[in-house]
């Protein structure tokens, strides 16, 4: 048992700085691998072997079968962990006074072990988990499944359930002057990371079923199991509230601030897959919507409506382009296309164009003209509106993309 070879030889020099008693820590191999002389450490302490053979103290003057040379006066008694023998404590001094002390320092000692044996084992969970989130949300049609349902049988996931996927983006700092820099230097976030994933278990592990982890340093994913058609609304009511909370937390401890997103509900391995496309898509059009609170929803019209430009076929892309491109051609072009969108988003209502942009209603006239004269496109026929809409707004999009 590993655990007691790396906390042994601590263990033996803070209890004899309590107790002031020598102490020796073995393995069940009886190889001394904690000890109050450090000389000692390595060698093989046969008395050892008759403790756990017993599985019950001995009196090292008294109690073995044998005493082997060099043996020092004590008791020794065996240490377990889940009812099995994992190495031997002894403590070294007159029997009769340190009797009143062995089994106060074995039950401290095994509950180190049984503490770090936890900690370990809910390390390597998480890794596991980890390892099966990122097989899940990257599946596409026609890999294999079979690894995946095995691993989520040994972790307990039932995987045709209807699930959601929520992205938790962690990546935005706040800005200067929003933070809290009166309370000391903001911690860089690797380091608050693990309490960002143990605040998102704490509020949406709720059962076995729930996945909680992380898909890199920056975003954390939560996959909920979904009972009724009415439960992602009132996931996304409760993730209003919760989402100004770890806000508050996450300007405290690193000057940053969350977007989340939802995704659709999806069943089995490749809904779930689907369902995480979804949610991040929907998180990278919420962020340019620069809606508040930055809480994205995959069912939202505008997203939707961010979404679509993105979603056309190359070909109707190509036809778009043509569309816009006569406009491209002006120097003004980004005046006439902030035009033409206020004129969409208020009805085709120039007056209302003109009372937001500040300008004369003129002025709003002469510019949709021009637009309607560049473009050979009917200003006030919603049909072909729809189609300038969307060429724009694909022109926009692509503009703003990085040049590889």
């Amino acid at each position: 048992m590993k655990i007691l070879e790396h906390m042994a030889q601590d263990i033996a020099e803070k209890t004899t700085a309590i107790l002031g008693y020598p102490i020796s820590i073995t393995d069940k191999e009886g190889i001394i691998i904690g000890s109050t002389d450090r000389s000692r450490l390595g060698n093989l302490h046969k008395p050892s072997l008759d403790v756990i053979r017993k599985n019950s103290p001995v009196d090292c003057e008294s109690g073995l079968e044998h005493t082997p040379e060099n043996v020092l006066p004590g008791i020794s008694v065996p240490l377990t962990l889940h009812n099995k023998p994992i190495g031997v404590l002894g403590i070294i001094g007159d029997p009769s006074e340190v009797h009143k002390y062995v089994h106060l320092v074995k039950s401290h000692v095994e509950m180190l072990c049984l503490e770090a044996f936890r900690k370990e084992t809910m390390y390597l969970e998480t890794k596991m988990i980890e390892l099966f989130v990122q097989q899940l949300i990257h599946f596409k049609h026609g890999d294999d499944a079979e690894p995946i349902r095995q691993v989520a049988k040994t972790l307990d996931f039932d995987l045709e359930t209807d699930r959601v996927c929520l992205l938790f983006d962690i990546s935005q700092e706040t800005a200067a002057g929003e933070d809290n820099a009166s309370r000391g230097e903001p911690v860089p976030f690797a380091y608050v990371h693990k309490e960002v994933l143990d605040y998102l278990n704490l509020l949406f592990r709720q059962s076995k079923n729930d996945i909680v982890s992380h898909v890199n340093v920056e975003t954390f994913i939560v996959l909920k199991p979904i009972k009724s058609l009415t439960e992602p609304e009132h996931i996304a009511t409760r993730l209003e509230k919760e989402l100004h909370k770890l806000n508050q937390f996450l300007r405290t401890k690193c000057s940053r601030f969350a977007a989340v997103s939802i995704g659709r509900v999806g069943r089995g391995i490749q809904g779930i897959a689907d369902s995480y496309r979804s949610a991040s898509k929907t998180m990278a059009a919420g962020k340019r919507t620069n809606n508040e609170p930055q809480l994205y929803r995959y069912d939202d019209w505008r997203i939707t409506l961010e979404l679509l430009p993105r979603e056309l076929t190359p070909d109707i892309r190509t036809k778009l382009a043509a569309l816009v491109e006569p406009l491209t051609r002006l120097g003004n072009y980004e005046t006439l296309a902030a035009t033409f969108l206020s004129y969409c988003k208020h009805n085709m209502n120039m007056s209302e164009v003109a009372r937001t942009m500040f300008v004369h209603r003129n002025t709003v006239i002469y510019r949709l003209d021009k637009i309607a004269e560049l473009t050979s496109l009917r200003i006030d026929c919603f049909e072909q509106n729809m189609l300038l809409y969307m060429a724009i707004r694909h022109h926009g999009q692509k503009a703003a993309e990085p040049q590889l």
